[in-house]
């Protein structure tokens, strides 16, 4: 745009220099044709400005490591195109609080187009996009006025899931007790006398042949300790990297087996029921720069199962 800016008012210059020298009806309509030029050209390039529209899409919550993309799309429903367009679109990862990025592009008469960006997905996050600017030219080049845009990209960089070394046994330490099961059926039962008011169906009839008295087998249920894995944040990226990813491989074994636990950040604790209430949490925590907050002590009786998450050394009760 400079330099067509340059170039028109070297040529406003050299015909004002002209007409001053000769003072021809010429010189003067060549003089009246480039001052009037730029409006001219305004006025024909605004109905394609006016419905000209630049907007971001896509860009899906993904892995670490695996490509996804994110769409530009820039286009005027007039039939005859600007000259060219000029976007500005800012991207950074709210969790490391890196400063925003910017990419200018720059798009030729086109009706339409569409502009595909690859983000970066070696670490993890959420990468924020959005469009800082967004102008469409006349046909002379010397305009340059902002156009509508719409949309905002936002996806999360989600941690793989890696076994801690030493592997811990979480299953194996979580169990407790069995005690009765109220109703329903369960693969462990206990073998007792029948009581009066016993369901029939209970009723173990082989070995009531061979005891010749009625023995019931009595569904039992798994009490587990409360299980509270403990993270810390605060130490420098591959660190932050290998404790996210450990706690991902652990939240999967644990939500696999159903059994609900809590995850203690900070002084953050959140209760996992399920994949989505650690998805949400997760998001959560990487939608956002580490707080300075350390590590808060877990205060647990016999019922609780306390496991501290190290970067690179797996997980110590």
């Amino acid at each position: 745009m400079i330099v067509r800016r340059a170039t028109y008012g070297a040529a406003l210059l050299a015909a004002a220099v002209l007409h001053l020298a000769y003072g021809q009806y010429v010189t003067q309509y060549i003089l009246l044709f480039l001052l009037f030029l730029p409006i001219l050209s305004l006025l024909l390039s605004l109905p394609a400005i006016l419905t000209s529209r630049a907007e971001l899409s896509g860009g899906a919550d993904v892995q670490r490591g695996r490509s996804c993309k994110v769409r530009l799309t820039v286009g005027c429903r007039f039939f005859l195109p600007p000259d060219h367009y000029r976007i500005t679109v800012e991207h950074r990862n709210l969790f490391l609080n890196t400063a925003g990025t910017r990419v200018k592009i720059r798009i030729h008469g086109t009706r339409k187009c569409e502009q595909i960006f690859t983000p970066e997905t070696d670490r993890l996050g959420t990468l924020s996009y959005r469009i800082r600017s967004a102008r469409a030219c006349d046909y002379l080049g010397l305009f340059a006025i902002p156009i509508k845009r719409s949309g905002s990209v936002t996806l999360t960089v989600m941690p793989n899931a890696e076994q801690p070394v030493p592997m811990p046994t979480l299953l194996e330490d979580s169990e407790c007790i069995q005690k009765p099961k109220p109703i329903g059926f369960s693969e462990e039962h206990e073998l007792r006398p029948y009581r009066e008011g016993d369901a029939v169906n209970l009723i173990h009839w082989k070995l009531t042949e061979k005891m010749d008295a009625p023995i019931v087998r009595e569904p039992q249920e798994l009490l587990r300790k409360k299980v509270v894995l403990s993270i810390d944040l605060l130490a420098d990226y591959p660190a932050q990297q290998s404790v996210l990813e450990q706690l991902r491989f652990l939240s999967d074994l644990l939500i696999g087996q159903n059994i609900p636990y809590r995850i203690r950040y900070g002084l953050r604790t959140a209760h996992i029921g399920g994949e989505g209430d650690f998805t949400r949490f997760l998001k959560s925590l990487l939608s956002e720069p580490v707080r300075d907050e350390k590590a808060q002590p877990v205060v647990g009786g016999t019922d609780t199962l306390v496991c501290r998450i190290e970067p690179q050394k797996g997980v110590r009760a």
